[in-house]
């Protein structure tokens, strides 16, 4: 999660945010009527204009149209009208500007930057009180404007602190909207991902098979397609509403089935039997403890399986020979598939791809910090290599 203080903070010595336009408005306001003030009180007591006044009063009125720009700019050309203004008379403007960017710079500005204004605005304190010719006015002058300077910062820190809450608020509601739709999207993928397993799975076999009986067109080819599409249909059935169990929280244990059936012993055995029975001949090779893998590691490489046993199907030359091999190491589990591939489909034959399921196989072992291959071995054959994927 990021620190809007942090991030503004890091932001160097002239960087600012920007002052609120109500505020910035009753700034130039409450100016104004300080400097109005200053030359009407001059003119009343002199019975003329003070043009110096005037003259140093505009300079300052510069300071605060920047403060419209940037207070950190402002905050510089106000040190200098406040220097400017200890030759001439006008204490009323003078103490309003230096208190007014004392409280912005403490709102708006960066650490190192705001305490330098305020020590520059301390030290022009003490240089208004030495230029005074009472010492006893010139030290109580000091000290009330210093407090009054304290209390200008105080008041700009708090601001600057609501500021820094609100945006951090602003910054954590967008970061969790963020991450919730991250996970809805995340969600809906896992949810496609195992429809396209469960459906796609089921239904190449059911095609094959029905394929097959037509194929040999005998009596007893179309009781086994029938017997197999039944089964086949059973099982995508009860995968179906396992996933409809688990999308409605149902705490029903009977309906989302035991984590054997999705385990990869099991996977390997009813996959390989699936196979055999399109006429394809498979071994299968196990290596290492399968009680040793995590029952989520287990359910992802059964999904990865069922994917590769289904392209396998579709596009495996009939009758080729499969290889299912797998290895549980120490640490890690890694999975080959591999096929024959037909030279050229049969007539009649023609599957489509979205390249979705190769696509699922890649998130779901890099789930679990595995990797995937796929392509043609050395052999001529198509195999799929997943590689490194933790044990549990």
């Amino acid at each position: 999660m990021t620190h809007v203080a942090q991030e503004f903070e890091a932001g160097g010595f002239w960087s600012c945010r920007g002052v609120n336009t109500w505020v910035l408005v009753a700034v130039t306001l409450g100016f104004g009527i300080a400097l109005g003030a200053d030359i009407l009180y001059e003119i009343i007591s002199d019975d003329e204009f003070p043009v110096s006044l005037a003259a140093a009063g505009l300079f300052s009125t510069v300071c605060i149209v920047l403060l419209w720009v940037c207070v950190t700019y402002a905050a510089v050309a106000a040190v200098v009208a406040l220097i400017v203004a200890l030759f001439v008379d006008g204490v009323a403007y003078s103490v309003s500007l230096a208190l007014l960017v004392t409280g912005l710079t403490a709102q708006a500005a960066t650490r190192t930057f705001r305490l330098s204004t305020l020590a520059a605005m301390v030290l022009w304190a003490g240089l208004m009180g030495l230029s005074m010719e009472d010492p006893l006015t010139g030290t109580l002058t000091f000290l009330g404007v210093t407090v009054l300077l304290l209390g200008a910062y105080g008041i700009g820190g708090a601001f600057r602190h609501v500021t820094t809450a609100r945006l951090q608020s602003r910054r954590d509601l967008q970061e969790a909207e963020n991450r919730h739709r991250e996970a809805v999207t995340a969600e809906r993928r896992a949810i496609a991902r195992d429809l396209h397993d469960i459906v796609a799975h089921d239904i190449t076999l059911i095609a094959m098979q029905s394929r097959a009986a037509q194929l040999k067109g005998t009596l007893g080819a179309y009781e086994q397609a029938i017997q197999a599409i039944g089964d086949s249909s059973r099982v995508a059935l009860k995968d179906l509403r396992r996933m409809l169990a688990l999308l409605q929280e149902d705490d029903d244990d009977t309906a989302g089935g035991s984590e054997d059936e999705l385990s990869i012993a099991t996977g390997c055995d009813v996959f390989a039997q699936r196979l055999r029975l399109l006429g394809f001949r498979v071994s299968v090779e196990v290596e290492g403890d399968l009680q040793a893998v995590s029952p989520s590691v287990s359910s992802a490489l059964y999904r990865i399986l069922q994917e590769c046993t289904t392209n396998i199907a579709k596009y495996a030359a009939g009758g080729a020979q499969c290889t299912i091999a797998l290895r549980v190491e120490d640490d890690c589990v890694h999975l080959q598939v591999a096929n024959a591939v037909a030279g050229a489909q049969q007539e009649g034959e023609s599957w489509s791809s979205s390249g979705a399921g190769l696509q699922g196989v890649r998130d779901r072992a890099g789930a679990f910090g595995g990797t995937v291959s796929a392509g043609m071995d050395d052999q001529g054959r198509w195999l799929v290599d997943v590689r490194n994927m933790r044990r549990a």
